[in-house]
C-alpha cells in the first residue's frame, strides 16, 4: 500500500541531448594543477576561477567543462549560470576540454576567450 506512496519518478532525459549540467564553481584540482604546471599561469589568478560544467557521452565519470574569470563576465555583464551560458559568449572562456572525476585526470585546451588579467 505504501509503496506507492513513495515510488521514485525517474525523469526523462533532456530533449536537446545534453547531458546534465552543473552550477558554476571553482575549478577542479586536475584542471587548476594543469594550468600552472604546463601552461605556466600564476597560481594566485588561477584559483580565483571558476568552470561550468556538462556531462560527457563517453562516461558517467567524464565531464566536459569551461573555465572563465567570474570577474571579466560581471564586468560585462554576462551571468553564468551553466554550461552553455558561455554558448553566446566565448570570447569568455579561457580554457576547456574534459576531465575524468574517477581518477582526476585532465586534457586542458586553451580557449577563443582574450587572457586579460593584472600581470
Amino acid at each position: 500500500m505504501f509503496k506507492k506512496l513513495f515510488k521514485r519518478v525517474e525523469e526523462a532525459p533532456a530533449a536537446s541531448g545534453q547531458g546534465k549540467q552543473g552550477k558554476p564553481r571553482d575549478i577542479h584540482p586536475a584542471v587548476g594543477r594543469e594550468l600552472v604546471v604546463t601552461f605556466k599561469e600564476d597560481p594566485d589568478w588561477v584559483w580565483k576561477l571558476k568552470q561550468v560544467q556538462q556531462t560527457n557521452a563517453q562516461g558517467e565519470h567524464i565531464r566536459d567543462y569551461r573555465v572563465y574569470d567570474p570577474t571579466m563576465a560581471a564586468g560585462r555583464g554576462v551571468v553564468v549560470r551553466d554550461y552553455h551560458s558561455l554558448d553566446e559568449h566565448p570570447a569568455l572562456i579561457l580554457y576547456h576540454g574534459w576531465v575524468n572525476k574517477k581518477n582526476n585526470d585532465a586534457q586542458v585546451l586553451t580557449g577563443s576567450g582574450e587572457q586579460l588579467r593584472a600581470s
